[in-house]
């Protein structure tokens, strides 16, 4: 039992480590993407809104950038949004494990606000 332990441990060190992150950048669409990328920080404020901030900076936003992230820094995820807890549950196992994932914003928002997460 402990050889998987340790495997996943050394697994999650190496992901962490290894600083795996790519850029943020225009997509198709109107959309804004940052992927794949470990997550920063991640926190969530007393209105449920959910705050994501990728490690590649997003202080100044790349050229052409189609949203503005929240407070210069983040993606955020609305409560509201109709797979909240799904996309929340996949942001929360990325920042445990160290996964990189790619966020992809919402055209229709002018804030950076998440449509749907990959992993």
């Amino acid at each position: 039992m402990k050889s998987p332990i340790r495997f996943a441990m050394a697994t999650g060190l190496m992901l962490l480590s290894s600083g795996a992150h790519a850029i943020c950048a225009a997509g198709t669409g109107g959309t804004a993407y940052c992927g794949a990328e470990v997550i920063q920080l991640l926190y969530v404020s007393q209105t449920g809104v959910v705050y994501v901030q990728p490690t590649s900076s997003l202080n100044p936003a790349p050229a052409n950038f189609p949203c503005t992230p929240v407070g210069g820094s983040y993606f955020v995820l609305q409560p509201t949004a109709a797979a909240f807890k799904q996309i929340y549950s996949l942001l929360l196992s990325a920042r445990i494990s160290g996964a990189p994932i790619t966020m992809v914003s919402d055209p229709t928002q002018s804030a950076c606000t998440i449509s749907y997460v990959t992993m």
